[in-house]
């Protein structure tokens, strides 16, 4: 195992080193199989068969879930790899507070296991991340979600990417702490597709890309901008889902 300075500049440059090129398993601690190795990534991201209308675990994939036949969503399917629980939740957090591209390269490999990925890349004409509210993308200087599309596109042929495709109104409130209703209130409004980009998603089917899938407020609200600006159908791709409440 290689020895890593601890002061200096060249503490620095491991660090760099680690954050690009992760030596050991953030899972099980496994050198030199960083950030997951492949017994982790098959014991702690298995394939379930979930509903595609809500992405939550559901017995036939082809399917909608009771829920989403009384109440469809306005997507045609969404896709996730994986629950947002350990330790994925801890994954996506660190993706968002650091930015480490060793993560969102590890995430994205996830989706690589699931047969239902390329397919829906490639119903896709075109495929956009969640935007930021401006003033986080500001302090946080990155946008998670296209890091994960750029690292997954480096793995597959992809549709063309519209980083603006989408924008989050400035004022746009916090949704992390409400419950669904409240979340499905609060986000009419929140996205909309800026004139120079409605002509790239008129007539199109456009795929959206986000890290975690809660409620499936803010996907509601991005699926009508998308198509209130003449989409033809809409899809989404996220790396979690939230569980349901334990009864």
């Amino acid at each position: 195992m290689r020895s890593k300075p601890t002061t200096g500049w060249t503490s620095g440059l491991w660090r760099a080193l680690d954050a690009l090129c992760p030596a050991v398993c953030e899972a099980c601690g496994r050198w030199p199989d960083g950030p997951l190795c492949p017994e982790c990534r098959h014991d702690l991201a298995p394939r379930l068969a979930r509903c595609p209308g809500c992405a939550l675990p559901h017995a036939d994939a082809e399917a909608r879930c009771e829920a989403c036949q009384h109440d469809p969503p306005p997507w045609r399917s969404v896709v996730a790899r994986v629950d947002f629980d350990h330790p994925w939740d801890a994954w996506i957090r660190a993706l968002k507070s650091t930015g480490r591209p060793g993560l969102s390269g590890a995430l994205a490999r996830l989706w690589l296991d699931d047969p239902a990925v390329p397919t829906l890349l490639a119903h896709a004409d075109v495929w956009l991340p969640i935007p930021l509210a401006p003033a986080r993308l500001a302090q946080r200087g990155y946008n998670q979600t296209w890091s994960l599309m750029q690292a997954l596109a480096r793995h597959l042929r992809t549709p063309p990417a519209l980083p603006q495709g989408l924008q989050r109104a400035p004022d746009a409130p916090v949704l992390h702490h409400l419950d669904r209703r409240e979340r499905l209130a609060q986000a009419q409004g929140l996205f909309h597709v800026p004139p120079a980009m409605r002509a790239r998603v008129r007539g199109r089917r456009v795929l959206v890309v986000d890290d975690v899938m809660t409620t499936g407020a803010t996907l509601h609200a991005a699926t009508h901008a998308l198509l209130e600006a003449g989409a033809t159908v809409v899809d989404a791709l996220v790396v979690a889902r939230t569980p349901p409440p334990m009864e």
